[in-house]
């Protein structure tokens, strides 16, 4: 938005500019022939100064860098953040992995174990 605003006070500022090098008969001359541009003129002019009240009114190029920066910063962000979200999804599948490989483990071991207590009491009350 403050892109846009200085973009259109930039257009208009030249005929506030122009308005203040006249006087007289000449200003308002201009008054009237330019008098949709100029009311335009103090209707940004005053959105310029509520966006910027110190008066240091930044150029559109400097605003342009730091919209590129800005840019290059988030796609550099968002890069990082779909390393991070798939190295989570990979742990997470890994750790899946593990607790169904331990499970079975477990489930193997209790089936040998009962299956070698029923082997024991049978062969025990054979005696």
């Amino acid at each position: 938005m403050k892109l846009k605003v200085l973009r259109k006070y930039r257009k208009l500022k030249v005929y506030g500019e122009e308005l203040k090098a006249l006087s007289g008969s000449a200003a308002k001359k201009y008054r009237k022939e330019h008098s949709a541009e100029l009311t335009e003129y103090g209707q940004i002019r005053t959105k310029v100064l509520e966006l910027y009240p110190s008066g240091n009114i930044p150029t559109v190029e400097s605003l342009d860098k730091k919209i590129n920066a800005l840019i290059g910063e988030r796609s550099l962000k968002d890069q990082q953040f779909r390393e991070a979200d798939k190295r989570a999804r990979d742990l997470a599948d890994t750790q899946r992995t593990i607790e169904e490989f331990l499970r079975q483990e477990r489930s193997a071991t209790n089936f040998t174990t009962i299956s070698a207590d029923r082997n024991t009491r049978s062969c025990g009350s054979q005696i």
